[in-house]
Parts: C-alpha cells; sequence; structure tokens
C-alpha cells in the first residue's frame, strides 16, 4: 500500500523523543520522559513534515465531518489533494483581511454540524502570520472546532501553542534532516481513536507505539 506521498508501507517513528525540539519549544530543559505533564504530547517521525501533516488529515476528522482550510496562497491546492486522497471533505476560505472577512470566517467555523477542524498553514516567524494566528484562535475560542497549525518553517513555542488552544501542530523534527513531529493535546488524542481514514496513516495507532517505552508511573498531567 502507497500513501500519497508515495511512501513504503513501514513507516519508522524516532527512537527518542526530539530533545531538541521539545528544548527550543520550553526554552528549558525539560526531562522528555515529563513532556506529557504540559499537556501535550509529541508523535516524531522519521520522515519529511509533509507525512506528518498527510498523518494529521487522515486521523483527526470524523467521517461526518468536513475541514477548513484557511488559505495562504501557497499550500491550498497540496492541502485539499491530500484531504481528498483521504475522503475529507475541505473548504478553502479566503485569509481574513477586513472586517467582512473575519466576520465570514467566525460564521463558518461556528458551522460545528460541518467542520470539526480548521486549519491555519504558515510562517510562525512572521509577525503577520503569528498575528493572523492569534485573531483566528480568538476567534474560534469556545466554538466547537479545533485548530491546527502547520508550521512552514519553524515550529511553535509551546507557551504559544498552550495559549492559542491548538490542538495539533505540525512542524519539522530537529533529530535529523529528514523528520518530522506532531504536537498534539493529549485529552484531543484520545478522541481520535477508531477514526482513522488509513491504517498505515493512523496517527492514534503510532501515539500509542511511541508509549510503550514510558516509564510505569505516570503522574497527573496539567490540564
Amino acid at each position: 500500500m502507497m500513501t500519497l506521498t508515495n511512501l513504503p508501507e513501514k513507516i519508522e517513528l524516532d527512537d527518542v523523543l526530539d530533545t531538541g525540539l521539545i528544548s527550543m519549544m520550553t526554552k528549558s530543559s525539560i526531562n522528555p520522559d515529563n513532556f506529557y505533564l504540559t499537556g501535550y504530547e509529541t508523535i516524531s517521525f522519521k520522515r519529511t513534515r509533509e507525512f506528518a501533516l498527510e498523518s494529521v488529515l487522515a486521523s483527526i476528522v470524523p467521517f461526518e465531518k468536513d475541514i477548513l482550510i484557511v488559505s495562504n496562497k501557497i499550500d491550498d491546492l497540496r492541502l485539499q489533494k491530500l484531504c481528498a486522497y483521504h475522503g475529507v471533505d475541505s473548504k478553502v476560505i479566503d485569509q481574513p483581511e477586513i472586517s467582512s472577512d473575519w466576520e465570514e470566517l467566525g460564521t463558518t467555523a461556528a458551522n460545528y454540524k460541518t467542520y470539526s477542524h480548521i486549519l491555519v498553514s504558515c510562517d510562525v516567524s512572521s509577525e503577520y502570520d503569528m498575528s493572523q494566528l492569534r485573531k483566528i484562535s480568538k476567534l474560534i475560542d469556545n466554538m466547537k472546532i479545533g485548530l491546527i497549525v502547520h508550521c512552514r518553517r519553524r515550529p511553535m513555542e509551546l507557551n504559544d501553542v498552550k495559549e492559542l488552544s491548538i490542538d495539533f501542530m505540525i512542524c519539522n523534527g530537529m533529530s535529523s534532516e529528514i523528520s518530522s513531529v506532531v504536537l498534539a493535546r493529549r485529552s484531543r488524542l484520545v478522541q481520535i481513536e477508531g477514526i482513522s481514514r488509513s491504517y498505515q496513516m493512523d496517527l492514534y495507532n503510532y501515539w500509542q507505539t511511541s508509549l510503550f517505552g514510558r516509564k510505569s508511573v505516570i503522574e497527573p498531567m496539567a490540564i
């Protein structure tokens, strides 16, 4: 079986957590084994960022729901192709600029019966992109829609991920030239069990596999 990214059936997870990435995100020397106490988990792949992105798109959208994509004029067609390949209906909406644009985005995102997640693909090193992302996060606050951020360059800092209530973040890894990481809110990972549209791209199963080496004593998590 092949994926849209033309990879062989066996997909390798990184044997260890991406400690360099964790240090960059947290700006501290947090013990990787205790990272889950932040309320987030990392799933590291020995594959490109596009594979991690495809795994998220294939794994987190329920069959009866669609995904809303905020256009950046760069990734739109590729994102739609990835969604279509896995049977996920998607709608691309222009990046908001004026008040009427924001109203349209708010009205569309509020339709939780249709959309389960909103996806923003951006460069978080750009002040403009971060400003837009903060506005989108504020707009959908208290809506029944999850937020996915695809980082086109460097990853976001963990404090920003928490502040903006991001459920899934996809970024390049730092453990090797070909590596990628999905940072996911643990409570959201629990909810995606059994809904993946692809056995090979099942993010929940990859998460469970990554937990095998964890120590047996698990402390209470941060909310």
